[in-house]
């Protein structure tokens, strides 16, 4: 009975791990570290551009429209950084999520062996 749950077991693992494969590129495939180093580089390009799109505002005659403006465009800009950023956490959570299913597969093999070794074959009469 415990060996039909244990099977069972390994089998759905099994699917679930190779549904999270198919469904979005591992985070392995990418530079982890590159991208969020990319992420923080245009983050940074964001706030001087905004920076000097303020300094101009305060030149005009319209201030408020024009800061208006200025925070729209960072505001986007900052939304699809953040984007970016919640696709990649998404992606690495993934990529962990099965690596994890991977291990606890190995641990059940392993006890599933030990099982077998243990458990004495059935004579029959």
């Amino acid at each position: 009975m415990t060996l039909k749950i244990l099977i069972g077991l390994i089998l759905t693992l099994a699917q679930l791990a190779a549904m999270a494969q198919t469904e979005m590129p591992s985070a392995n495939a990418l530079d982890v570290g590159a991208e969020r180093a990319r992420i923080a580089r245009e983050r940074e390009a964001s706030e001087l551009v905004y920076a000097a799109s303020e300094r101009d505002c305060y030149s005009r005659f319209a201030v408020s429209d024009c800061l208006s403006d200025a925070r729209k465009v960072k505001r986007q800009a900052t939304d699809e950084l953040r984007r970016q950023e919640l696709v990649l956490n998404d992606m690495e959570r993934q990529s962990k999520a099965v690596e994890a299913l991977k291990r606890i597969e190995a641990n059940i093999a392993a006890q599933q062996e030990q099982l077998e070794k243990s458990v004495p074959p059935e004579t029959q009469p």
